[in-house]
């Protein structure tokens, strides 16, 4: 691993049906840096989610964090504080309404399931199990004060207005998203992915997704970012990963690279 990378993933190989998924694919990520995967094929995509998981079934695949190697199971047992994932289901779940939100975090697909308990305030959905405790003799309860006060201290990083006491599903979609953001930050989380999460946003709600995105590489929090996207990975990210075919077939600094080119190595053959 190259002095200053926080993860690296290498001999990754998933095949099925005659289809190779994954060929023996690789990446190195810098720390504290936005890190975009760029690919085509969803299945490529997932089985590579799959994996930083530790919830694949891929034969083979090394992954190494901070220069330990870790096994499937390891990757399992890490919490949130280590590796945090986010897509577009973890806040918002399109065609349902608030109150199904809460059924599908309950009873949904593992892969698509919603992180979000719309009935609760912002405060309470950021600091979900693990709320501030103030004791009075022998007694213990919920210090709603110093939680609400915690979670308005996350809320001043946003150029959107939420207030700690509204509702979730008060929320629009990129208010969700962004609370799920701040959830990460107060874990003190040091690795974000994040999958498609903003394919629900407009131009200017996903500017201000980016733009969030930084102040989270400013808290030394490293992200690697899943999309579909060309325009952006020029919006949001310091290096660009080329996933197609199966393979890596590229990863440059995106400083250093035109549309064109990216287009080219994207899609051309």
């Amino acid at each position: 691993m190259t002095a200053g990378s926080i993860l690296e993933v290498e001999n990754l190989n998933f095949s099925r049906d005659g289809n190779d998924y994954l060929d023996d694919f690789e990446i190195e990520v810098k720390s504290k840096s936005i890190h975009s995967v760029i690919f085509q094929n969803e299945e490529s995509k997932n089985k590579l989610l799959e994996f930083l998981k530790g919830e694949s079934d891929c034969g083979e695949g090394e992954l190494r964090f901070k220069n330990k190697n870790l096994s499937q199971q390891e990757l399992q047992e890490l919490g949130r504080e280590t590796f945090y994932f986010i897509n577009q289901y973890s806040a918002v779940n399109p065609g349902k309404d608030p109150l199904g939100i809460f059924k599908f975090n309950k009873k949904g697909e593992s892969g698509n399931r919603s992180t979000v308990f719309p009935e609760m305030t912002v405060a309470e959905n950021i600091f979900f199990g693990r709320e501030p405790i103030k004791k009075f003799l022998f007694f213990k309860s919920i210090d709603n004060e110093k939680m609400f006060e915690e979670t308005l201290r996350l809320l001043e990083l946003l150029e959107v207005e939420i207030y700690p006491e509204q509702k979730m599903q008060e929320l629009s979609p990129l208010k969700k998203q962004l609370v799920e953001l701040l959830k990460a930050l107060s874990f003190g989380t040091e690795l974000v992915i994040i999958d498609q999460a903003v394919v629900e946003l407009s131009k200017k709600e996903k500017e201000i997704f980016f733009n969030f995105m930084q102040i989270l590489k400013k808290n030394e929090i490293t992200i690697i970012y899943f999309t579909k996207e060309i325009e952006e990975v020029f919006s949001s990210s310091d290096q660009v990963t080329v996933l197609k075919e199966g393979k890596n077939v590229g990863t440059v600094e995106v400083s250093d690279i035109e549309y064109n080119e990216l287009a080219l190595l994207l899609m051309g053959r």
